[in-house]
């Protein structure tokens, strides 16, 4: 008699393992259909949005999912996946497929599980009667929902090609009879519903979710720890038991059950915040918010208080059980760890009284309040079995491998903070994407200074909110310079995800709040700015970088602290140097620097710079830094002088003028100096890089710049909030008939590249409306998948000799965390496929690397030796020696020599 007991699951014991040498894939199904169960008693919202989009009752979808789950390695059964570990094949049972094993005939088993179940479910070739899965159904509709069950390995997969012949899959038949007879026990213990089919848009709207929950549950069910290895002859009812038990201890551990909300608090209580709440924060206390998904845009001037507000409504949202967690999406690393900052202070107050929510940093470098928990990495087994596919590795080693970076533990905690680019991953085809998607299924995501994206990553958000809107969730935007073709195309996506075709938008005040949801028409509220924040800002053009420093010289000389920002790093390296020669105490704050040096940085520019700051440790003080400064940090000047940028550039670097009220200051009024030639006098096709060299590669359409020069010099005073509005509209208005002409060649290149921009990211991009399906789009690791067209740029990790090791140039308790606060970017135009450290370094890296996951293959390993002072030296080499040579100091950063 068949049996389907002796087939293998997992064949790779930990080392600390001293039972059974394979786990049998029954069991295994078991497990991951047991941590499927405890993923909806943790997680219930998310599975209430999933059943109501199908239109199915709760238990009714439980069922299903569970009886699936338990179906998700089926194609295991096949010899072919059974020879991949010898030691463990069941002989006893099938004879050796040794002629299709040496063919090398594998597609792999989610496609051989697409085969089984399409002879049993669409054929009706079957040993006996089927159970009653999708019954009534037509094989499209059965495909839509056995996708995203099958495809648990990060990407669809691919559905069996009725014009190839996979009968070799089986052979001998005794695979399926076996097969067969699991599902038949897979019946009696978890009974599949008899449910009507659902549209086939509502199966491909929730099957993004299902598919990041499938492979989520398949993650935690591969974990020895919790799952350790059983007996083939231990009795199924039993053991179900017992991994239901098993489960529940599993997602506790890793931090899966959301913390519970708390309950809904004033403003003040909320944020700490004692004076009178701003418009903006008044109106997220008190505006209604409709049931559904909401999308909220706010914009307001800078320093207007816009992230409390977002964080007010939020707190209502989760308050009221429309949401269980919160991601926070700014556009560069030192954003997130402003933004960081903050919310790990309010945190606490979003959730109930001894909860302890999970809070994470998307790039690593945060050490974990006492107050929080962290999303643990799961233990990885030991080397994979013979032959294994690539892309169908042990589910417990992916996992560990992908939840070592914090960027992607923070999708799943319950607040989590990081870079744009990680909720982006979730819209674009790279493996585990759907994971993203299911960790955002239940959050509030909140999109902070969403003016400064260019065309792709603008299309890229596009298509993130209508994902998010898809699958129930809410989003939160905020900007304080969004132009409206921008914020009328965010509006059309989210529109275009819900159903909703709604009346157009008609406010053009600033500052505004709007609100959108899937019923009536949009709210849109006049706000009015803080008394302290509507002010006569100065602006005065200077020609040159020399002019500039004479400025600041003599501010610093009557004691002002001040800012000078520059549009590179290499300008802003070279700045800091002419003044520290001058005698001037400046620092430099650029975006090469080690994660440890950056935010040591941080620190000591908000200590310097900052809220708190005293009078003492600002005077006479500069701060020379790069594009850094103008998002997200609460810092304040008495001067800033500014390279000419765009318009809504420049007025976010003026949000950090006079910022605090009440602070003595060494100057008459708020001034913004801008280096830039004249837009009034003498206009050439280099007009932009005859007076600033570098930046004319930075902005690359010089009739923004223009216009930007000349809407802002019109007059000696600029008026926020009163002239910010008709400021940008004027920059970015689609005629371009006041442009000079010498400047039009350059200015429509850059606008057809935006436009290609777009095409691109939209042809790169997914679409909730397809559902996750193979469709021929290449799945790819997510390190090779682009979520910005800015210039190609590689990771280094910085490391020093000891004795005979290499060791981070960060140090910290825990190596990962010491190799992510060691890590800097540099561009490929600079590295020239220059990736290796020299020869005799060789050794030393390579063990080093060993000790690295398999989602760090890009990243370069760079050693450095002390030279005088305190800089240090690298080399990097390619297959043929050449080299390029790297110097890297706590006081400059890094520098191509």
């Amino acid at each position: 008699m068949v049996t389907f007991q002796t087939f293998w699951g997992k064949a790779r014991p930990s080392k600390r393992s001293i039972g059974p040498r394979f786990h049998p894939v029954w069991a295994h199904s078991l497990d991951v259909a047991a941590s499927g169960l405890a993923l909806i008693r943790a997680r219930p919202q998310a599975f209430m949005t999933l059943a109501q989009q199908l239109g199915w009752e709760l238990e009714a979808l439980r069922a299903l999912w569970l009886h699936l789950l338990a179906l998700h390695d089926i194609g295991k059964f096949s010899p072919l996946f059974q020879a991949a570990a010898p030691h463990c094949y069941p002989h006893c049972q099938i004879p050796w497929p040794e002629d299709v094993v040496l063919k090398n005939l594998d597609p792999g088993h989610p496609t051989a599980g697409f085969v089984l179940l399409r002879d049993w479910i669409d054929d009706g070739a079957t040993p006996g009667d089927a159970p009653p899965l999708c019954a009534g159904w037509d094989w499209g509709e059965t495909t839509l929902l056995l996708e995203p069950i099958l495809g648990h390995h990060g990407r669809p997969a691919a559905g069996p090609d009725r014009r190839r012949g996979w009968g070799h899959l089986f052979r001998p038949v005794g695979a399926a009879h076996a097969a067969f007879a699991y599902w038949r026990a897979v019946a009696a213990l978890l009974p599949v519903p008899d449910l009507p089919p659902p549209s086939e848009a509502q199966l491909k709207a929730v099957s993004w979710r299902l598919a990041g929950l499938t492979a989520l549950a398949d993650w935690i069910g591969s974990d020895q720890s919790h799952f350790p290895y059983t007996a083939p002859d231990t009795d199924l009812r039993t053991y179900w038991e017992a991994a239901i038990a098993q489960a529940e201890g599993a997602v506790a551990a890793f931090g899966l059950v959301p913390a519970a909300p708390g309950p809904r608090l004033s403003f003040s209580a909320l944020t700490g915040v004692t004076c009178p709440p701003s418009a903006a924060q008044s109106w997220a206390t008190e505006v209604a918010l409709p049931d559904g998904p909401l999308l909220i845009i706010v914009e307001d001037v800078t320093g207007g208080g816009k992230t409390e507000a977002a964080l007010m409504l939020a707190h209502r949202l989760l308050a009221d059980g429309r949401a269980r967690g919160l991601f926070l999406a700014l556009p560069t690393m030192a954003t997130a760890n402003a933004m960081f900052s903050r919310v790990r202070e309010i945190a606490p107050r979003l959730f109930g009284e001894g909860a302890k929510p999970s809070l994470t940093l998307a790039h690593g470098a945060a050490t974990l309040h006492p107050a929080f928990r962290s999303v643990p990495v799961p233990a990885a087994p030991g080397a994979a079995p013979a032959g294994e596919r690539e892309g169908e590795q042990d589910s417990a080693a992916v996992a560990a491998g992908w939840l070592m970076g914090e960027s992607r533990r923070a999708l799943l905690a319950d607040l989590g903070v990081g870079t744009i680019d990680q909720v982006l991953l979730s819209v674009l085809p790279a493996r585990y994407q759907a994971v993203r998607l299911a960790g955002l299924a239940d959050k509030v995501l909140l999109v902070d200074e969403a003016h400064s994206y260019d065309a792709y990553v603008g299309t890229e958000l596009e298509r993130l909110v209508a994902f998010h809107a898809a699958g129930g969730g809410s989003t939160i935007i905020l900007s304080a310079t969004l132009p409206r073709t921008v914020k009328d195309r965010l509006v059309a996506a989210w529109r275009g995800a819900v159903g909703d075709g709604g009346a157009p938008l008609k406010q053009a005040h600033y500052p505004v709040a709007t609100l959108v949801a899937r019923a009536g028409s949009p709210v849109e509220k006049r706000l009015h700015a803080r008394p302290e924040l509507r002010r006569n800002l100065t602006v005065t053009r200077v020609p040159n970088p020399s002019s500039a420093l004479e400025r600041i010289r003599a501010a610093v000389a009557a004691g002002a602290c001040v800012a000078y920002v520059r549009n590179t790093v290499d300008d802003a390296i070279e700045t800091a140097a002419v003044l520290r020669q001058a005698g001037i105490p400046a620092d430099l704050f650029h975006a090469r620097f080690a994660m440890h040096d950056r935010l040591a940085i941080e620190e000591r520019v908000l200590a310097t710079f900052g809220k708190s700051s005293q009078p003492e440790d600002r005077r006479g003080r500069v701060l020379v830094a790069t594009q850094v400064l103008e998002q997200s940090l609460d810092l304040d000047f008495d001067l800033i002088v500014s390279d000419l940028a765009p318009i809504d550039a420049l007025l976010q670097r003026a949000g950090r003028l006079w910022r605090h009220a009440g602070r003595p200051r060494s100057v008459s009024g708020p001034e913004l100096v801008i280096v830039s030639p004249d837009p009034a006098g003498s206009v050439s096709a280099d007009w932009v890089g005859a007076a600033l060299r570098r930046t004319a590669f930075v902005y690359t359409d010089p009739a923004i710049l223009w216009r930007t020069a000349r809407t802002l010099f019109a007059s000696a005073t600029f008026n926020v909030p009163r002239d910010v509005r008709s400021a940008i509209e004027a920059v970015y208005a689609e005629n371009k008939g006041d442009v000079p002409e010498v400047l039009l060649a350059a200015s429509d290149e850059q606008h057809g590249r935006a436009g290609a921009e777009r095409a691109f990211a939209d042809q790169n991009l997914l679409d909730h409306r397809d559902g996750y399906r193979a469709d021929g789009k290449a799945w790819q690791q997510e390190r090779q998948v682009v979520t910005r067209l800015a210039e190609a740029a590689r990771v280094l990790r910085l490391a020093r000799r000891d004795g005979e090791r290499l060791v981070p140039w960060a140090q910290d308790p825990d190596p990962s965390t010491a190799w992510s606060l060691s890590e800097v970017k540099a561009y490929e135009r600079v590295l020239r496929g220059r990736h290796q450290a020299e020869v005799r370094w060789r050794s030393l890296v390579d063990a080093v690397r060993v000790g690295w996951s398999r989602f760090d293959e890009d990243v370069i390993l760079l050693p450095l030796e002390r030279q005088q002072g305190e800089a240090w030296a690298g080399v990097l080499v390619d297959d043929e020696g050449q080299a390029v040579n790297f110097t890297y100091s706590v006081a400059e950063g890094l520098r191509v020599t």
